[in-house]
């Protein structure tokens, strides 16, 4: 049944999503044979062609900025509007656990969230080139295995996926919590939100003084961190982070099992 709600919410989400990657891509065509890169002549001097080649990649960057922003509002919107909105009703009627309308709605988000950073990707090698991204992809690589050391591979990617996932599922308990007032739910989610997040810094800055203390102090000490110094400090945030997520992902399926109110 998971599986039914991942493919249900893909296909419902896709209409959104795959006509605004499409205005993406087609946007780096564009900008690709209009060259705008080269924004002035040889003399220097701007000139209409180099003003429109100004204004069209300014547009390019506000476009990747609004595909990132939609995604995230689509994301939220998506969990409101399904789980605590009036569609809340009929998806509470399906025999399925509310903790696999959860795992839907958070699984379809990560898709989503690497779907978007691949067409900003492949965006940027139609306007640049694949062949001069592919020359920057082993230093980038290099650099990463001289900061992280042959752990960056795994610890890189853990650490993204996991906070990653502590922050959607805290807007998702936030929305969950404020849902429990009776009035102004989009404020009280907002200040939830907001105080869910303090909890967490402080909680990590616990954690650190408690745990990482002697972590800190080398690399404060040390004029360049060495990768096991790095491993460790983004190994423990992940940790972290994958502890805060466990706890919304409880609170979440808490409220919306024994503390819904649709009303």
């Amino acid at each position: 049944m998971l599986g039914k709600l991942i493919r249900h919410e893909i296909k419902s989400t896709a209409r959104i999503f795959l006509p605004l990657y499409a205005v993406l891509l087609v946007f780096a065509l564009l900008n690709r044979y209009l060259n705008p890169l080269q924004v002035f002549d040889s003399s220097g001097t701007p000139n209409l062609e180099s003003m429109l080649k100004g204004i069209s990649i300014s547009l390019y960057v506000i476009l990747i900025i609004a595909v990132f922003v939609l995604t995230l509002v689509i994301v939220i919107q998506r969990f409101y509007k399904n789980l605590l909105g009036d569609e809340g009703y009929l998806m509470f009627t399906l025999p399925v656990k509310a903790w696999q309308h959860i795992l839907s709605k958070f699984l379809t988000a990560v898709i989503w969230y690497f779907m978007t950073a691949a067409s900003v990707v492949i965006s940027v090698m139609i306007l640049i080139g694949a062949d001069k991204l592919f020359d920057f992809l082993p230093q980038l690589i290099q650099m990463i295995r001289e900061a992280f050391g042959s752990s960056g591979p795994v610890v890189l990617p853990a650490f993204i996926l996991s906070q990653m996932a502590a922050g959607t599922l805290m807007i998702y308990s936030s929305m969950a919590l404020g849902h429990l007032f009776q009035k102004n739910r989009l404020m009280y989610s907002f200040a939830m939100y907001c105080a869910l997040y303090a909890a967490y810094q402080i909680i990590l800055a616990i954690l650190i003084l408690l745990l990482g203390n002697n972590l800190f102090e080398s690399l404060l000490q040390s004029a360049a961190p060495t990768p096991a110094q790095l491993n460790s400090l983004f190994g423990m945030l992940a940790a972290v982070a994958v502890l805060m997520a466990v706890v919304h992902f409880v609170l979440i399926n808490h409220i919306l099992t024994r503390k819904l109110n649709l009303e």
